[in-house]
């Protein structure tokens, strides 16, 4: 079970989480951002306040309490590739070879996708790709503000416990155009070991497709250290894709934050997300990776959070 708040503070201000007469948690808003971000594991319904204390020392008393019904993550759960199953309450269409393993749930709150050498979706014939993942099937208007939590653990598939990948590109999760005529406007992915962020853009009334070289491509951030077979990565997002100034990304890793990116994201067009693991085809191992907590809201942002 799980719960995701964010409470609009000063930065650098800290404050105390609680759920009734119960602490919850404690943080501070870094010196770059406004938003405190608060996740724990719960079940059933919840009544959640915050005090907060700026730079100054000053305390402020309680907020007001906001009642949260926390649920579990993973429902209806089917792993059959054109069916769908929900994660929070939204729909999301299971998408791959539909092999035994290329899709499981060890527990109500995570995914394991596997990806093997040929696997793909119905869509990917005639295409250099493997994929195993899953799309929302919602999708999100252009300009809207969204939130997204999860974390993401690869398993070791190479010598002595380590990670290997030698696909020329490796996607562990995107929010893709609609309709997907051009490489994700943001990704975060695998280059060799390491984790890194990408986006894109295209200005307004010209083609978007990859073949048309209207598209602006960003990595705005590869982890300096490679990535640890069997340790959960938190990561967290927050993103408006809209392809003027008013688009942004900002992703925190461990709860450090790695991008703070303000300007044109995406290509005017509606998106939708995805998990998974979507490479290039080619390479003979076998990846697999874990996705648990998964949370994804839109409109003002995670449940308590002021409208950016």
């Amino acid at each position: 079970m799980k719960v995701l708040l964010a409470i609009l503070v000063a930065a650098g201000s800290s404050m105390n989480i609680d759920d009734g007469l119960t602490f919850v948690a404690a943080t501070t808003a870094d010196a770059g951002d406004s938003r405190i971000f608060v996740s724990s594991g719960l079940s059933d319904v919840h009544s959640f306040a915050a005090t907060n204390t700026d730079t100054a020392s000053n305390a402020t008393a309680a907020s007001r309490p906001e009642t949260r019904t926390v649920v579990s993550s993973i429902t209806s759960f089917s792993a059959t590739p054109r069916t769908h199953f929900q994660i929070g309450g939204d729909s999301y269409q299971v998408q791959g070879a539909g092999r035994s393993y290329s899709l499981t749930t060890p527990d109500p709150q995570t995914l394991r996708f596997e990806v093997r050498p040929g696997d793909q979706a119905w869509y990917d014939a005639g295409h250099a790709v493997d994929r195993n993942d899953v799309a929302l099937d919602p999708t999100i208007p252009v300009g809207t503000s969204i939130s997204i939590d999860y974390q993401f653990m690869v398993e070791p598939n190479g010598p002595n416990g380590t990670f290997v990948n030698t696909a020329s590109w490796f996607t562990t999760a995107e929010m893709n155009g609609y309709p997907a005529v051009s490489s994700p406007p943001f990704e975060i992915g695998l280059v060799g070991n390491r984790l890194h962020v990408m986006a894109r853009y295209c200005p307004p009334g010209q083609v978007p497709s990859n073949r048309a070289g209207n598209l602006t491509q960003l990595t705005l951030w590869t982890a300096p250290d490679p990535i640890q077979p069997g340790q959960y990565n938190d990561i967290k997002m927050s993103a408006n894709v809209s392809n003027n100034s008013s688009g942004y990304l900002d992703v925190w890793v461990n709860g450090t934050r790695v991008v703070n990116y303000h300007g044109p994201l995406g290509y005017g067009t509606p998106t939708y997300w995805e998990y998974g693991l979507y490479r290039s085809a080619g390479p003979p191992e076998t990846a697999a990776a874990n996705f648990r907590n998964m949370t994804l809201t839109t409109g003002s942002g995670p449940p308590g959070v002021s409208a950016r």
